[in-house]
């Protein structure tokens, strides 16, 4: 298996960020459910895995708080996959969903303004 980059993980951490957000909720079925349940759930599981969030974090690519924050997001939604709203229907209306999309839009900002320096 070839050992990706950390400039290809980062890539692939802010690709997997993007895929969540509340942008979904004026999206249609198929998109939410592309994104969500195949895009973000593959790579919550992976880009958003602690060891991973570390080597961006040692390499001065994300900072603490966001490592933290993406942690967050990520047991959030493997919580999710457990329980009855693993649905398209729950995205759009449930309470949950909507904390993980605003935690993944909060993410996204911060990122950004981190990159900006």
């Amino acid at each position: 298996m070839k050992k990706i980059s950390i400039e290809e993980l980062y890539v692939l951490y802010v690709d997997t960020i993007k895929r969540c957000g509340t942008y979904l909720l004026d999206s249609d079925d198929v998109v939410i459910g592309y994104n969500i349940f195949e895009e973000f759930d593959i790579g919550a599981i992976t880009f958003l895995h602690t060891d991973n969030l570390k080597k961006l974090v040692y390499d001065g690519l994300i900072s603490y708080e966001i490592m933290f924050k993406s942690s967050t997001l990520r047991s959030k939604f493997l919580a999710l996959q457990q329980g009855d709203e693993w649905n398209i229907n729950a995205v759009r209306h449930s309470s949950q969903w909507k904390e993980i999309l605003e935690l993944a839009d909060e993410i996204n900002s911060m990122v950004v303004r981190y990159a900006n320096g």
